[in-house]
């Protein structure tokens, strides 16, 4: 099962690349350093494996919510691994990119609880019929 979290891979970089694709040649600044994005990277795909690997062992018994909580809280080090490296890309963009940036990554960070309990409850309904179907004796 993947989720929607490798967005935050590019949270940061995207309203540099948007503004850079459509401001003039001439006055384009440069992107964030090739190193910034590979830490953003690296450190959201690890955030990612974390969450995964972590909704793979919420009990039954357990909420979504209450589930994407206690994942989010066991992936506490990946996350701030993931924000610092966020923090250092937005830090090399031009000022006039970094409050749009900021804010794109605060919205993307926040809505991560939300998309890990909607992908609880979509692992949870997909396993249901095939549970069913093993539950039900063939005749």
């Amino acid at each position: 099962m993947r989720f929607p979290i490798f967005a935050i891979l590019c949270l940061a970089a995207t309203p540099a690349f948007a503004q850079n694709q459509t401001a003039p040649a001439a006055v384009a600044p440069a992107g964030p350093p090739p190193e910034a994005m590979a830490a953003v990277q690296t450190a959201g795909a690890a955030f990612g494996q974390c969450l995964q690997t972590g909704v793979m062992g919420v009990p039954a018994t357990v909420t979504p919510e209450a589930g994407a909580t206690t994942v989010l809280a066991g992936c506490a080090t990946q996350r701030q691994s993931l924000e610092g490296a966020i923090q250092t890309l937005i830090a090399g963009l031009p000022a006039e990119q970094r409050a749009l940036a900021q804010e794109q990554a605060r919205s993307q960070l926040a809505g991560v609880p939300a998309q890990l309990a909607a992908g609880i409850q979509q692992m949870r309904s997909a396993g249901a019929p095939a549970a069913a179907q093993a539950a039900t004796p063939a005749h």
